[in-house]
């Protein structure tokens, strides 16, 4: 199978020449793109390490670790992350997900003449954790070592927790997949 591939666009400097915003965001998103490229078709996706998850009475906790997912994005979780367990509506297996998100911060005024509005400057990179009801991971590719990206927006599937004698418990043999 061939990888679909887009030409990328960068900015050309020279002096004199007056930088606007687009400019600005088409510099960070030419190399954003390519570093994500790069993850997708040599990496693939998976668990680069840790986000080990462990159960803490009705809590599960996803310990400090980095994954990419089918985007080629960086999931970060640079702590442990604690989430509660309830039985409400999910069944008797789910499975526990993480996903690359993004966080609009350090709202600044916008000098535009005539505006009072404020903007956010700055966007976090961070990462949510959901239970859900499907593997995220099903049907994608494992090939030579690897397992390939699909290059679509969907989490990254990291434990399968199964309901039983009145407690969850985490499905030992589910296994998230790993970039070596």
């Amino acid at each position: 199978m061939i990888p679909t591939l887009r030409y990328l666009k960068r900015n050309r400097f020279f002096s004199g020449k007056l930088l606007t915003a687009e400019d600005l965001e088409l510099e960070q998103g030419y190399f954003r793109e390519r570093l994500k490229r790069h993850n997708r078709y040599l990496h693939g996706f998976g668990v680069v390490f840790g986000l080990e998850v462990s159960k803490s009475g009705a809590d599960v906790i996803i310990s400090a670790g980095l994954a990419l997912d089918c985007q080629g994005n960086e999931i970060v979780i640079p702590e442990p992350l604690e989430l509660s367990l309830t039985s409400a509506d999910l069944g008797s297996t789910v499975f526990l997900s993480i996903s690359y998100h993004e966080i609009e911060t350090d709202p600044v005024p916008a000098v535009a003449p005539g505006s009072s509005e404020l903007e956010n400057s700055r966007i976090e990179e961070g990462a949510v954790a959901v239970f859900e009801k499907g593997n995220a991971n099903q049907g994608h590719r494992h090939f030579k070592g690897r397992w390939r990206a699909c290059g679509k927006s969907h989490g990254l599937t990291i434990a399968k927790l199964r309901f039983s004698s009145g407690q969850w418990r985490i499905d030992r043999r589910h296994h998230a997949p790993l970039i070596k």
